[in-house]
């Protein structure tokens, strides 16, 4: 699996990401674990912890982890007792969510925070003076943003915040980062983390016959899966068959080629099951130009 740095830091990452989005629900800890195994023996070393998702923290505190695995987990978005998602980067709030995520998952420290949420509401200067404090203590060492525009990345680093890296959800089905976040991050030398790669699933070609009834489109998932079967998904994929035909290779070979062809420094996956896992991380596809090209212009 190919490694590079974030933006301009010093922070090596491997082009593919394993995500937790499941863990807890349809992935238990032993499943976890060998997952975890598996993406590390093909040379990975992200782990995405996802916001307000103490089910996934839960697992992770029970794996045994490699020493070299890096933790990027959320922060901004918390649920209440009674359910209420409550969002913010308050400085009480942010301190708070870290501690609680270091001692869920038994570590030290995360090497990349992420802000998952903007808050007008707040001064940017506290959230900078939180950001402070834990990197002073060692609690983190790195800074991304999520759900980001291109002009709240800007006054998040002109208020002082380090920022490295911005998650956004890119792929051949979604490309609305590019509008202004994109060419932001690139300006200002920070790193772009696609989150959803695959298109949640879609891009993987699983739904073109039928529904896997253990896919997340048979089940509580359906929603957030139906948003991406459509006529103009139809389309692109239509597109990336044919360049997945002439190339010997499969859909999720091209997908993940588009977003390493497009300077996305880590692609985001959520895998559930070990077949799922070998074919992205055996996944090594350049894209020539004249099909990049051609695939940018089909999505």
């Amino acid at each position: 699996m190919k490694h590079q740095s974030i933006g301009q830091t010093g922070l090596d990452v491997s082009d593919v990401g394993l995500g937790t989005f499941e863990w807890g629900h349809r992935i238990d800890a032993q499943a976890a674990q060998r997952l975890v195994e598996e993406y590390n023996d093909a040379g990975g070393n992200l782990i995405e912890l996802p916001s307000a998702h103490h089910f996934a923290a839960e697992v992770i505190a029970q794996l045994r982890l490699p020493e070299e695995m890096l933790m990027m987990a959320r922060v901004g978005v918390s649920m209440s007792e009674t359910d209420h998602i409550e969002v913010g980067l308050g400085r009480a709030r942010i301190l708070s969510q870290v501690d609680s995520l270091l001692r869920s998952i038994g570590r030290g420290h995360l090497d990349v925070l992420v802000l998952d949420v903007f808050d007008a509401d707040v001064d940017r200067a506290e959230t900078a003076s939180a950001i402070d404090t834990l990197l002073t203590l060692g609690k983190i060492r790195y800074v991304g943003v999520s759900h980001h525009t291109g002009w709240q990345l800007a006054e998040m680093r002109g208020a002082g915040i380090p920022i490295s890296c911005a998650v956004a959800e890119y792929s051949l089905l979604n490309r609305a980062a590019e509008d202004d976040l994109v060419p932001a991050a690139d300006y200002a030398g920070v790193g772009l983390i696609a989150g959803a790669g695959l298109g949640r699933g879609v891009l993987t070609d699983k739904y073109r016959n039928a529904t896997p009834q253990d896919s997340r489109l048979a089940g509580e998932l359906a929603d957030y899966v139906t948003e991406y079967l459509d006529d103009g998904t139809n389309r692109v994929l239509a597109g990336v068959r044919r360049a997945a035909s002439a190339l010997g290779v499969s859909t999720t070979d091209i997908a993940l080629a588009f977003n390493r062809h497009r300077g996305v420094a880590c692609t985001l996956v959520s895998p559930r099951t070990s077949s799922q896992l070998a074919e992205i991380t055996g996944s090594d596809v350049d894209l020539a130009d004249e099909i990049a090209e051609v695939l940018e212009q089909i999505s």
